[in-house]
């Protein structure tokens, strides 16, 4: 699973990174966030490609996919807590999902993601990234929802899971999940619709053990009316128990 992630990157590195024009549209360079909980519903960059144009386009959705299908504000909230992640072996058969899997893929740069250890009937949190260091990308889809009430237009994002590799499987141990992060050279497959679908498919996979990294860090990131977006949350932590 993954509700937790982190992009310590501003949208002009974020543009820079896969070579868009912030101007198509610009949005707001801040915040950085060093810790997003998903369970927030915040606003975060995504990346996807314009139907009409075919350039990338960097802008904030709303993490938590609400279906075009949804009807009512209430349904909307209500389902957006279920579809934080969407499961890749299910996720184009899946009515909240499949629409978006087949049309809208996306991609949801981050720096890293935390998971939580359980050991001895504690939970032990972690950061977990890549080896190179720079921004990466989930493998991510998005729809559009509007709202019949106030005729705005929602647009959201779910982020899709596989199962674990070796070194996710050892911290996530209850569940051994990971988001699917992606090579930087199948970023532009996985953004292909159409024919291109199948293709697709066979990148959803876990990322490979040795390009990525852990350690463990302070239990701020679960404490409950504190600000959990600064830089010390990713500060390393040791627990001796867990040598």
């Amino acid at each position: 699973m993954c509700y937790h992630y982190s992009i310590t990157k501003t949208a002009s590195e974020i543009a820079t990174r896969y070579n868009i024009d912030l101007r198509l549209p610009e949005i707001n360079p801040e915040p950085v966030y060093y810790h997003v909980n998903g369970f927030e519903f915040s606003l975060l960059p995504v990346v996807y490609k314009d139907i009409k144009s075919d350039y990338l386009k960097l802008e904030l959705m709303q993490w938590g996919l609400v279906p075009g299908w949804v009807k009512g504000e209430e349904q909307a909230q209500k389902i957006r807590s279920r579809t934080l992640n969407a499961r890749s072996e299910t996720a184009d058969s899946k009515p909240s999902f499949r629409g978006a899997f087949r049309h809208r893929p996306c991609l949801v740069p981050a720096t890293g993601y935390f998971e939580w250890m359980h050991h001895k009937g504690n939970k032990y949190p972690f950061f977990i990234h890549l080896t190179t260091p720079g921004i990466f990308s989930f493998a991510g889809i998005w729809e559009e929802w509007v709202n019949e009430s106030t005729g705005e237009i929602l647009r959201s994002f779910s982020i899709l899971t596989c199962d674990a590799n070796s070194l996710a499987a050892r911290i996530h141990n209850s569940k051994k999940r990971m988001p699917v992060i992606l090579e930087s050279n199948h970023e532009k497959k996985w953004l292909s619709t159409g024919s291109g679908t199948g293709d697709r498919r066979k990148l959803l996979k876990p990322y490979d053990t040795e390009g990525m990294d852990a350690y463990s860090i302070g239990r701020l990131i679960g404490s409950k009316g504190q600000n959990t977006n600064i830089p010390g949350v990713l500060d390393p932590v040791v627990y001796p128990e867990l040598n």
